[in-house]
């Protein structure tokens, strides 16, 4: 798979990850709406949830830059 392509299937799967990563946020907020305790089982899971999201999504898109700048090479 050559550069350009690496940096296709990366994207996607950028976009992909962030649609979960948004839906995460989401749980967050509806959770928050509906007065879910902060330290509640379910609002404890559904930060851990959006933080291990969150964290992959900015590797994820590091590696993304990084595979745009050696394409632009």
């Amino acid at each position: 798979m050559d550069n350009k392509d690496l940096l296709i299937a990366s994207a996607a799967r950028l976009y992909s990850m962030g649609i979960d990563l948004e839906a995460a946020r989401d749980r967050l907020r509806q959770l928050v709406e509906q007065g879910v305790p902060y330290n509640a089982d379910e609002m404890k899971q559904a930060v851990q949830d959006f933080k291990e999201l969150d964290r992959q999504w900015k590797a994820l898109e590091r590696e993304h830059l990084r595979l745009r700048d050696e394409a632009v090479k």
